[in-house]
């Protein structure tokens, strides 16, 4: 008759060993590098005082540009983010207030607000492009603007565009392109609304 036979334990040092290599995992997770954030900047510009106060909304935009990715276009047209690399904030939020900042910035504080109340004129804002060309090393940023009444009857519209070189796909160098091409399409807004707003 045989006998019963029992269950082998597992050696302790086994056990010991996994364990071990179980909490040196979640510490190399714990370690691993965040994402660096960048921020952006309102412009300096001039603009004549408009007759009319203006709402400044949240841009429109479709993913990823609605996130906080700092996209990269391919040649391809392909879309990527420049890696361990984002905005402080999602692209829409940051631009609607550094928008608004550069019309205080042009001494026109008392005819923007973010709320809506009390303004004569919406001025919306499209996203259309906010990326890093991987082919041409050039940043891109392209916004469409539209002017339209209380009412909702648009009384301008037009796109904005510009570009800058970027010394290098990685965090800093393309934050600081996307923000030197920014920087230029928003001094250009605030001066086309500002007379447009009349």
């Amino acid at each position: 008759m045989r006998g019963t036979s029992r269950p082998r334990k597992k050696p302790t040092s086994l056990i010991v060993g996994a364990v071990a290599l179980a909490l040196g995992l979640c510490g190399c997770a714990s370690l691993a590098p965040q994402p660096q954030s960048f921020d952006l900047y309102p412009a300096q510009a001039r603009a004549r005082a408009s007759s009319g106060r203006i709402y400044v909304a949240t841009p429109s935009a479709v993913p990823p540009l609605d996130g906080d990715l700092i996209v990269v276009r391919g040649p391809d047209g392909s879309l990527s983010r420049v890696p361990g690399a984002r905005w402080v904030d999602h692209l829409p939020a940051l631009l609607q207030s550094r928008l608004a900042q550069t019309f205080e910035n042009a001494g026109l504080i008392r005819q923007v607000t973010l709320s809506g109340e009390g303004a004569e004129f919406n001025l919306g804002i499209e996203i259309r492009r906010f990326d890093i060309d991987s082919a041409t090393r050039t940043a891109h940023v392209e916004l469409t603007a539209r002017l339209a009444r209380a009412g909702g009857q648009v009384v301008a519209a037009k796109v904005f565009s510009a570009t800058e070189p970027v010394a290098d796909i990685a965090g800093a160098a393309s934050a600081h392109a996307l923000d030197g091409a920014m920087g230029i399409v928003l001094a250009q807004i605030v001066g086309w609304a500002a007379v447009s707003a009349r």
